[in-house]
């Protein structure tokens, strides 16, 4: 029973390995990145990144100016000042430093969330894109051009097409 099995098993990898064989791969690249920022979807959501930067760096800059007017304060006034009060007035100031350094780690989290989701769709637009090209040329794989350590001459650049397909003029 075994001794059919394993022969069973041989004639199947060897019918499997004659069909790999038999087909013809065509292969293609695209740089991604390049597509991406050709696209009017990558320009819209730089621009609200643009924004949402542009007010965290508002806010940064709120806090900041208000740390340093403490700090001028306490400076200037340190040697009038009492020991309880000192005491006081360095406290709120490491309170300031830790609301800078917690915003400030908050922001990046807040911009980097913001570019994954808005680049999600624009992402996921431009992959359909390149698949609907790469069937419609028969293409079986797809290279990323930024990995590519060598492409021969005739290689298939979907660059080009995939624009066209996606109407970017660029």
């Amino acid at each position: 029973m075994k001794t059919i099995l394993k022969f069973v098993l041989v004639i199947a990898i060897v019918a499997l390995c004659s069909n790999v064989s038999a087909q013809t791969l065509k292969l293609a690249h695209i740089n991604i990145n390049e597509l991406v920022v050709s696209m009017s979807e990558y320009d819209s959501a730089m621009v609200k990144m643009q924004k949402i930067q542009k007010q965290l760096e508002s806010e940064m800059e709120t806090l900041q100016v208000e740390y340093r007017r403490k700090l001028d304060d306490y400076t200037k006034n340190e040697a009038s000042l009492t020991d309880i009060v000192k005491q006081s007035r360095q406290q709120e100031l490491v309170g300031y430093q830790q609301r800078l350094q917690t915003f400030s780690e908050s922001a990046q989290q807040t911009l980097e969330d913001e570019n994954n989701k808005l680049m999600q769709p624009v992402l996921e637009k431009a992959n359909k894109a390149i698949e609907t090209v790469a069937k419609e040329q028969g293409i079986t794989y797809v290279l990323s051009a930024q990995a590519v350590l060598y492409k021969a001459i005739d290689s298939v650049d979907l660059l080009p097409a995939v624009k066209q397909h996606m109407g970017i003029k660029k």
